[in-house]
């Protein structure tokens, strides 16, 4: 029988703690530590899974091979905590012979890879806090305060207005069938998260995703921000053009474009420009087709794809806070209209007793 603790999902490496431990590797062996006693000195750092893999790496780099080939051995395939790119810049850092250097400039590369994504998640922090507080606070409302005025209101049959009604009624549906949508929420979670394991409709949902008005244009940039920062840094790091947009389409995170990326690699063995390569799929703007053709012109393609991610991590934390400075008040205002119908619907059914009462 399978032990219950293999069913817990398997919590990610973070870039934070993936740059410190590239950083510390590189200070180390700037210092003349051996390579295995570097690495084990350096998983330290960061712990939790890359320090469970560091005996393994030790045992493969006393045993003579290289750093790179040590995490291509032992890079779990399930979820890998360094990644195709990471294996590949390591590689190229140790084919250029100081490895210390090259390992320096990949920890900064790691760090500016998740600046992005973390900078989006941080700022819907605070959305989402409120709309959940909100949702709690709506829910104790109906289920524990709007139940005290039921048998106040009782005797008013007809007399209680219609939106009293409709408010005692919601919150009695709430009271009597609230765990049953919570479960059906629950399950519709894992029905859905159990459907993404599909390929075929991850990949259905991922190019509707970047379509959609609003959303598309933002996960695009985000996206390409990810592949053109990597394509960029293996391909200072030596890392010849076809293998690196191979390598740089599993950082996409879309099906989408890495099947666009990787069909654009094999178009440049061919002998294809990637400008040319880009250009015939209808995925890429006009910006990247355009900055690609002037870095292959002016020989500075990795300069140019640099560039063009800065330009987007721009756009998109422009993007970002302009959303949530419109997303705020929205929330607010919905929430605060929300909470005053059902204090409104309540507030009127005792003005009209009160009413009836003077009588």
């Amino acid at each position: 029988m399978t032990p219950w603790w293999r069913f817990v999902p398997v919590v990610a490496v973070s870039r934070r703690d993936l740059a410190l431990f590239t950083r510390s590797l590189a200070r180390l062996l700037q210092a003349g530590l051996p390579l295995a006693d570097a690495v084990r000195l350096a998983a330290a750092a960061p712990g939790g899974q890359i320090e469970a893999l560091s005996n393994d790496l030790c045992t493969e780099i006393r045993g003579g091979a290289g750093l790179a080939l040590a995490l291509e051995r032992h890079d779990p395939a399930g979820r890998p905590v360094f990644g195709p790119v990471y294996r590949a810049l390591v590689s190229a850092a140790e084919a250029g012979g100081v490895l210390w250097q090259s390992l320096d400039r990949l920890a900064d590369y790691t760090e500016r890879a998740g600046q992005l994504s973390q900078s989006v998640r941080s700022a819907l922090v605070y959305p989402a806090l409120l709309l959940g507080a909100a949702l709690v606070s709506l829910v104790v409302l109906l289920v524990f305060v709007v139940p005290r005025f039921e048998s106040l209101f009782a005797g008013l049959g007809h007399d209680v207005p219609f939106l009293t009604r409709m408010i005692i009624g919601g919150a009695g549906l709430l009271r009597s069938y609230g765990w049953l949508l919570l479960a059906a929420g629950v399950a519709g979670f894992f029905y859905g998260r159990h459907k993404l394991q599909d390929a075929s409709v991850r990949t259905a949902m991922e190019a509707r995703l970047v379509r959609m008005p609003l959303l598309g244009p933002i996960l695009m940039k985000i996206i390409l921000e990810r592949v053109a920062r990597s394509l960029s840094e293996l391909l200072l790091n030596g890392v010849s053009l076809p293998d690196a947009l191979i390598l740089s389409a599993a950082v996409a995170g879309n099906h989408l474009y890495r099947d666009g990326i990787q069909r654009a690699g094999q178009l440049v063995r061919e002998g294809q420009s990637l400008s040319g390569a880009l250009t015939h799929q209808d995925l890429f703007p006009e910006l990247m087709l355009q900055l690609v053709r002037v870095g292959e012109e002016s020989s500075a393609l990795a300069q140019m794809l640099a560039h063009l991610a800065d330009i987007y991590a721009m756009e998109v934390d422009a993007i970002a806070k302009r959303l949530l400075a419109l997303l705020e008040p929205v929330l607010v205002l919905l929430i605060g209209g929300v909470m005053a119908v059902v204090i409104v619907g309540l507030i009127g059914a005792i003005s009209g007793i009160n009413d009836l009462v003077a009588r």
